[in-house]
């Protein structure tokens, strides 16, 4: 599950619905013959979106609670929680406990200060 992706193509799948749908209608409107068969690339098309939106939405949420839980945690537990966080990050992945350190001595703005590069 990569929620960029899934956010992403929440964004961009209207427009490329409509697009499809749109050459769709062209070309049906060109070769009328009697039947008008964009109407089921419509609902196709459609249904493709509401999954997308359906699985963004999922993602959001699952973003917001654990965004809540972790506030929790931290309103529960303070300070003390987080040194032992960040001790146990520094020893499970040393160069993720370098970027959080980085991260917050430019004090979240980014890593715009920081010219300390490691190879």
């Amino acid at each position: 599950m990569n929620p960029i992706k899934t956010l992403t193509d929440a964004v961009f799948i209207p427009f490329k619905a409509i697009f499809v749908v749109g050459l769709c209608w062209l070309i049906n409107a060109m070769t009328y013959s009697g039947t008008w068969w964009v109407k089921w690339v419509a609902l196709g098309m459609g249904i493709a979106v509401i999954v997308k939106f359906a699985k963004a939405a999922k993602t959001l949420l699952l973003l917001a609670l654990v965004g809540w839980v972790g506030w929790k945690i931290y309103q529960r537990y303070g300070q003390a929680a987080r040194e032992r966080f960040d001790g146990w990050v520094q020893k499970a992945q040393p160069q993720a406990a370098e970027v959080m350190q980085a991260f917050r001595r430019d004090g979240g703005s980014g890593f715009a200060g920081s010219t300390d590069v490691r190879h």
